[in-house]
């Protein structure tokens, strides 16, 4: 927006900061995104439909471990040790799906076994890390920001 500033000059006013979530708050968002994902995939029968929701899935869950795996388990850890669950599955899952043509009947599969994967790792999170992280003295706060601003850096640097 811009206002009328002595002598003609244009000045833009700063518009107002978006409050960006805490860390388990955007953590939580991207596993609801990533379960919306998967049953789009499970009910789609385009094949350019599926091969765009694989790209989206991959992606998603590449930055989301990246995010976990630089900004938040290490925050954890410095409150929670040896609190951090791995993404190694995962990650091997992933690059396996990347690997196959989307078209072919052989990545339903894969797909299948990464939505029970993320599933799981969902719910022991939920059960069991966030819980503990919501209740120790970690700035989920400012970790939601650095974790925003990553998220933003990794998403520019893949598209």
């Amino acid at each position: 927006m811009t206002t009328n500033a002595p002598r003609g000059r244009q000045t833009r006013r700063a518009e107002p900061r978006r409050p960006v979530a805490n860390a388990i708050t955007q953590l939580l968002i991207d596993h609801n995104e990533l379960q919306q994902m998967f049953t789009a995939f499970e009910n789609t029968r385009s094949v350019n439909n599926k091969r765009f929701l694989v790209q989206r899935i991959c992606t998603t869950v590449v930055v989301h471990a990246q995010l976990k795996e630089e900004i938040f388990y290490p925050a954890v850890e410095s409150v929670l040790p040896k609190a951090t669950p791995e993404h190694t599955t995962m990650k091997a899952l992933v690059a396996h799906i990347q690997s196959l043509e989307p078209v072919a009947e052989l990545v339903d599969g894969p797909i299948q076994v990464l939505a029970q994967e993320v599933n799981e790792h969902v719910s022991d999170l939920n059960d069991g890390l966030f819980p503990r992280v919501k209740a120790s003295d970690l700035d989920l706060e400012e970790l939601g920001n650095r974790m925003a601003r990553r998220k933003a850096e990794l998403i520019a640097e893949l598209a």
